[in-house]
């Protein structure tokens, strides 16, 4: 496999503290309390917010409740909570192998585009990193993993396809949307899923720790 797409949230950052707050803060200027536990709130991590909010909220991303907590949650999560996260360890030295080897790295995250590029820039990756490939603006038009990753490919110039293409992530939302574009997934335990929402999802490998990525990269 030439080509990576990475998820962030989870497979390369650790984000739990700056969306975690964000939610917190959403919810307290919104509906003046947080209806829900913080191993719930650890559920919105990955997937799209329309998903989490249907899921757990029962709206729909449409609904002007919805809008609005958006819009809250923005106004902490832009400002300050995009920068309370960490590089997961051992991250850069798997990206620096992966670039010694010759591979193109890319993301695909169901974070909008801006804002993961600024991440990917802030930390320092941008040099091992060939493109962003994020939801759009407003996480509907383009928000599904699988869209993301069908975005991605038709966007970049880079010759990708299901032969040299492999997608990593720590959710199954991440495998889903693999196998919907024909590409194998590598999932990862160490981030915000765990291995048998992986399993259960079928995902070709599964690794937990970043350097065994590299090692399945260079092996096939």
């Amino acid at each position: 496999m030439n080509n990576l797409f990475f998820d962030l949230d989870g497979t390369l950052v650790n984000s739990e503290k700056g969306i975690m707050k964000g939610l917190k803060y959403m919810y307290e200027h919104t509906l003046g309390y947080v209806p829900h536990d913080d191993a719930t709130l650890r559920k919105f991590i990955g997937p799209t917010f329309s998903y989490s909010f249907k899921k757990y909220d029962n709206i729909e991303v449409n609904d002007p409740i919805a809008k609005e907590r958006m819009r809250s949650f923005r106004e902490y999560y832009d400002v300050e909570g995009w920068k309370e996260l960490t590089v997961i360890d051992g991250v850069y030295e798997m990206l620096e192998q992966l670039k010694d080897s010759g591979k193109e790295i890319f993301v695909a995250t169901s974070k909008p585009e801006v804002h993961a590029k600024n991440i990917v820039e802030h930390f320092g990756m941008k040099p091992y990193i060939r493109h962003v490939f994020g939801a759009s603006d407003d996480e509907v038009t383009r928000s599904l993993k699988e869209d993301v990753i069908s975005y991605g490919i038709e966007k970049t110039s880079v010759d990708l396809n299901s032969d040299n293409l492999v997608m990593v992530g720590d959710r199954s939302s991440d495998v889903i949307g693999a196998h919907k574009n024909n590409l194998k997934a590598i999932g990862v335990t160490y981030g915000f899923g765990d291995k048998d929402e992986l399993s259960q999802a079928s995902s070709d490998w599964i690794v937990n720790k970043p350097l065994e990525i590299a090692k399945i990269a260079l092996e096939n």
